[in-house]
């Protein structure tokens, strides 16, 4: 075979996914739109997540330098007081992982695979050319660049400390926020100042006072955890004061509360959109996710930068405590709070199952559903866990599992 041959097939291949992700992204957003619950306020982040599986075009219509990131870990007060804009590389499309199948192991995350292939479909996109950033969160990020032979010029890593309860851990995590401000400061070639990080802080404070109530109609079973999850996921692609207004005008919506779905707390593996599947059987089953821990959804926002004063250390201490002491990613080791906290919020919500979402290939959060599994049946929580992949094969199975769970929460509720 000629190598023009090789090409022109890749080509094909391109254009084909690029339109089949098209395609699966309008879809979902049609199935949105015609449901009961629809309304207008949920078009602003719809209209944003549509540039998540295309980063040529996102690139083209944001006016400053573009990020990518493969993890939230990343502080993004920084990318803001850089005036950067940062872009989540984290892909839910089924179509786009066709993309990458041959590049990347046979058991590869079905994320990361969605990911690669998104980049893949792209035309004249120059992976070498983009800016990167990867927390070690996972083996999969840290493995990322090789998979894909980026240049490593172009990238960024965060050495994360597994260790959260102790000092050395936090200073050492400081050290790496540091390193990553000057890294970002070379991109845009300007300092970043004491101000800029205090007004990039406080912006995201106002963000978290509105996504806390957001949460609040959520508790209530008054919103749909395919809108909350719209929402979340659209945060990481749009400008933090536009996002923050979209929601503030979402909230204002006069919801009615959902009496007849049981309430259950979703757990594990991101979701990302257009993959919103195990969301919209949860749904269909008449049980509704009245709270999670997902990283992509309500764990978007660890809490609120907490600082001593407005000095550049204390700025940075309160970032460098906010993404690493108050995170709950199932790869640290000391991580007893992720557990305390879930039962708090089954406790107060008066809710009495756990779902546990785990994507084939994505090992901490496979590792981390044995651990709680154990500890919530001890508890005296219904669990279940689902293990899906970015496949629609599956969803019969599922749908099967989710009646059983439902009707055990059921006899529960009446038994109380």
């Amino acid at each position: 075979m000629t190598p023009n041959t090789v090409n022109k097939r890749l080509q094909q291949l391109q254009h084909k996914t690029k339109h089949q992700i098209c395609i699966e992204f309008e879809d979902q957003v049609e199935l949105i739109r015609q449901q009961p619950d629809y309304i207008s306020e949920i078009e602003p982040f719809l209209n944003v997540l549509k540039y998540s599986l295309h980063p040529c075009e996102f690139q083209q219509q944001i006016n400053s330098t573009m990020v990518m990131a493969l993890c939230i870990q990343a502080p993004l007060e920084l990318f803001h007081a850089a005036r950067v804009r940062i872009f989540k590389l984290a892909c839910g499309s089924f179509a786009a992982r066709n993309m990458a199948t041959r590049s990347l192991p046979a058991l590869t995350c079905p994320m990361i695979k969605s990911s690669t292939g998104m980049l893949q479909s792209q035309n004249n996109f120059d992976l070498n050319r983009q800016y990167m950033v990867f927390p070690t969160t996972c083996d999969w990020v840290v493995k990322w660049r090789e998979l894909t032979g980026m240049d490593k010029r172009q990238t960024h890593y965060m050495d994360l400390p597994h260790l959260r309860e102790n000092e050395q851990s936090s200073n050492k995590w400081l050290e790496e926020l540091y390193s990553l401000k000057k890294w970002l400061e070379a991109i845009v070639k300007k300092s970043i100042t004491r101000k800029d990080i205090f007004k990039a802080i406080k912006a995201y404070m106002d963000a978290f006072r509105i996504f806390s109530k957001l949460i609040e109609l959520r508790r209530q079973q008054r919103i749909s955890s395919v809108h909350f999850a719209v929402i979340t996921n659209a945060l990481t692609y749009d400008n933090i004061e536009n996002w923050t207004a979209c929601t503030g005008r979402y909230i204002l919506y006069p919801f009615h509360e959902k009496k007849e779905s049981i309430p259950i707390f979703l757990a594990g593996s991101p979701i990302i959109f257009p993959n919103v599947k195990l969301l919209t059987l949860i749904e269909a089953s008449s049980m509704r996710v009245a709270a999670d821990d997902i990283c992509s959804m309500e764990r978007v926002f660890p809490g609120p930068a907490c600082y001593e004063d407005k000095s550049e250390y204390a700025l940075m201490r309160a970032l460098s405590h906010r993404y690493h002491r108050a995170c709950i990613c199932p790869t640290f080791a000391d991580n007893e709070r992720r557990l305390n906290g879930m039962v708090n919020v089954l406790k107060n919500g008066k809710i009495k199952g756990v779902i546990f979402h785990v994507l084939k290939g994505c090992h901490p959060y496979d590792i981390e559903s044995v651990i709680m599994e154990n500890k919530l049946k001890t508890l005296g929580y219904r669990f279940l866990k689902i293990e899906t992949d970015y496949v629609k094969e599956d969803e019969q199975n599922i749908v099967t599992r989710l009646e059983a769970f439902r009707q055990t929460l059921k006899q529960i509720k009446k038994q109380s």
